[in-house]
C-alpha cells in the first residue's frame, strides 16, 4: 500500500495481516501531562457512561481475538503506541499504527513505522510514511514536536506562539532546525 492510499481498517487487516497486534487505551487517571500543565485537555468533557461500557466490551472482544491490551495509569494510549513502535521497529518488517490522532505521525520512521490515520466514519484510512508526512507538513516526522511547540494543539488545549500558524512554523523549523534554535534566534 502506498502513501495516501485510502483503505478501511478491515481491508488493511485483510491485505496486510499482522503477525502481532496490540490495542492501546487511555486510562481515566490524570496523565503526567495534566500534572505538568493543569489546563491540558481541560475543555474535554468526561467520558460518557455509554463510551465507558463500549470500551469495556472492546477490551473483551480484543482479548477474544488474542490482541494484547496496553494501558498504564499516568500515560495516554499514544504513549503506549510510541513505546511499542520504538520497541518493535527493529524487530519486525514494519510497524503499522492505526489511529485517529495525527499526533502519532511523529512516530513515523521511513517505511519501518507507518501510520494509518482513520478518517471520519472509520471506514477509510490514509497511510503516512515519511514522504507523506513531509508532503502534509513540509517537515519530517521527527520535527513535528518542534512544529507543535510553535503552532500549539487546540484539541489538547495547548497554546502555541501567538501569530505563528502552520506555514510560518514549518518555515521557521526548516530554517533553524529546532524549536530551541528558533527561540535562540528570536
Amino acid at each position: 500500500v502506498s502513501s495516501g492510499t485510502t483503505l478501511g481498517p478491515t481491508q488493511i487487516a485483510r491485505e496486510e495481516p499482522p503477525d502481532y497486534a496490540a490495542a492501546a487505551f487511555d486510562r481515566p487517571e490524570p496523565t503526567f501531562r495534566k500534572q505538568e500543565f493543569d489546563a491540558y485537555k481541560i475543555h474535554r468533557p468526561p467520558a460518557a457512561n455509554e463510551l465507558i461500557s463500549q470500551i469495556i466490551e472492546a477490551h473483551r472482544l480484543l482479548e477474544l481475538f488474542g490482541i494484547k491490551i496496553c494501558e498504564m495509569p499516568g500515560f495516554e494510549a499514544d504513549d503506549m503506541l510510541g513505546t511499542l513502535a520504538e520497541m518493535f521497529k527493529g524487530e519486525v518488517d514494519r510497524v503499522v499504527i492505526l489511529s485517529g490522532d495525527l499526533d502519532v505521525l511523529q512516530l513515523v520512521d521511513g517505511e519501518r513505522v507507518v501510520a494509518e490515520i482513520i478518517k471520519t466514519g472509520v471506514s477509510e484510512t490514509v497511510r503516512y510514511d515519511r514522504a507523506a508526512v513531509i508532503a502534509r507538513y513540509g517537515l519530517p516526522p521527527e520535527k513535528l514536536p518542534d512544529y507543535k511547540g510553535l503552532v500549539g494543539d487546540a484539541s489538547d488545549n495547548i497554546p502555541g506562539v501567538k501569530g505563528v500558524g502552520p506555514k510560518t512554523a514549518a518555515e521557521l523549523i526548516k530554517k533553524y532546525g529546532s524549536l530551541e534554535k528558533v527561540f535562540e534566534e528570536a
